[in-house]
């Protein structure tokens, strides 16, 4: 019981702190790194931290015990039967030699059966993200077939794993029926030539099948903590991914007024063997401006959004915020005074009010309500049966997408920022709503980036930078 109640409380010690460091370590992450990447990958990479705990929380106890059994009985073979328990050893080493042999082979099987695995995770997802599109365009027996087919790969994979496990099993049984038979009748030998009494010999085979479970056991172990590196590779990935730099925490901005925003020779490429989205850009925005950047599609301006409100990191150049490095004053504290609403933006399960004060402790109810006013979005919620309590589905289900996309608009301005991203945040609003939401941002006094196409966002900023036809932009 003892043992039972250690192993319980190490095995919750190390799951809290271990995934939390991890998580913590995984959403400190670059930007690029998790948009590279398929949630199920990403999923299964974690999910590999479950296996290395696991192993040294549960197994390696086990490992010690039978590790001090086995030197033990060693030694009692020893005492009691002399050179035959060579005999036993040998049969031993002739296991643990098969499963070493045979290592590289299995750990490729095992390999193919989580990466599988994880092709399979994403490929649900994806289909649960993309419901309404799958229903839509009536996609359901392609996309089921083609998970279907993955799932399929996926038990396959695990079924030829699990044959392994078996062949091991079968001849570890083998391997010990030889050895029990062989013993037998050496033993049976020794005993009629008087080299070992009847009573020695019974106590030499009794110490032999603990023996020879014990051992089977630590060889069994050695390979466990040596399929490890498997699981470690996958997690090394995020692990030794070079982490967002924090520094100390500081008020970059003042409060309750815009800040000036400058990108200077700003240039950008995906990769080194791409075309630079844009090459030495310049661009100033001065304290409380609303600055519209158009241009047709794959110009860049969501590119440049990103790089200015410091998701992306530029190839070259700088961004300064009130003539401040952003990377020099710590992302973290330049993201303390500026908000984003881009399209890919979503909300989360909880309730109105936990979304629009971003999950705060102690949320302010009445500037919970007054940020919904300034989105048109009040009057809506408060005709909700359960009002500020109305609980969003994952992903916002439950609203409309004029709903979310105000709801979304308010969580920025609840944190009340110096600076406001908004990357299409207003495309599905009808003209009233849109204007209603312009002059209540625009009566703030914060400096405002928008990425727009439709004519009257357009309007009712103070400038507009076509980034299909200017480089070296500042305030007229």
């Amino acid at each position: 019981m003892l043992r039972a109640w250690t192993s319980l409380t190490l095995n919750t010690l190390t799951n809290i702190q271990w995934k939390t460091t991890l998580f913590d370590h995984l959403a400190s992450l670059h930007y690029p790194f998790l948009k590279k990447r398929h949630l199920g990958d990403i999923q299964s990479r974690f999910s590999s931290l479950d296996t290395i705990r696991s192993t040294f929380t549960n197994s390696i106890v086990s490992g010690i015990i039978d590790s001090i059994m086995t030197i033990g009985l060693l030694i009692m073979l020893t005492l009691y039967g002399g050179w035959l328990t060579w005999v036993v050893v040998g049969f031993t080493l002739c296991y643990a030699i098969m499963r070493f042999a045979t290592y590289r082979f299995y750990r490729r099987v095992a390999e193919e059966q989580v990466i599988k695995g994880a092709r399979s995770s994403s490929h649900f997802m994806e289909s649960l993200y993309g419901i309404s599109t799958i229903k839509a365009l009536n996609l359901k027996e392609r996309r089921s077939q083609h998970w279907l087919n993955i799932n399929i790969e996926a038990c396959n994979a695990g079924i030829k794993q699990t044959r392994f496990d078996m062949m091991f099993g079968g001849i570890n049984t083998f391997i010990t029926t030889i050895d029990q038979v062989a013993v037998l009748w050496l033993g049976a030998i020794m005993v009629i030539d008087n080299n070992m009494t009847l009573g020695m010999f019974m106590a030499f085979n009794a110490y032999r099948g603990q023996f020879s479970q014990r051992a089977s056991s630590l060889i069994d172990l050695c390979m466990q903590l040596r399929m490890l590196s498997l699981h470690n590779e996958r997690l090394s990935e995020i692990v030794f991914s070079e982490p967002e730099q924090e520094l100390p925490a500081r008020e970059v901005f003042s409060a309750d007024s815009g800040a000036k925003l400058e990108v200077k020779n700003l240039c950008y490429q995906y990769d080194p063997f791409s075309q630079p989205i844009f090459s030495n850009l310049n661009i100033t925005v001065e304290p409380g401006e609303s600055v519209a950047l158009i241009g047709p599609s794959g110009v860049g301006k969501t590119t440049l959004l990103k790089v200015m409100c410091g998701l992306l990191s530029p190839t070259s150049g700088d961004v300064l915020a009130d003539n401040l490095d952003i990377t020099k004053i710590g992302l973290n504290n330049y993201r303390h005074g500026t908000a984003c609403v881009l399209q890919e933006d979503r909300l989360f399960s909880g309730s109105l009010i936990d979304n629009i004060s971003g999950f705060e402790d102690n949320a302010d109810i009445n500037f919970v309500m007054e940020c919904a006013r300034r989105c048109n979005i009040h009057d809506e919620i408060m005709k909700m049966p359960m009002g500020y309590e109305t609980i969003v589905g994952e992903l916002g289900l439950g609203i409309s997408g004029g709903q979310k996309q105000r709801i979304l608009i308010a969580r920025a301005l609840y944190r009340k920022p110096s600076i406001l991203f908004m990357d299409e945040a207003t495309s599905h609003l009808d003209l009233k709503n849109e204007s209603v939401i312009n002059q209540s941002i625009s009566a703030l006094s914060i400096t405002r980036i928008i990425v727009a196409h439709r004519p009257s966002t357009i309007a009712s900023a103070d400038r507009v930078i076509d980034l299909s036809q200017t480089k070296n932009l500042a305030p007229a």
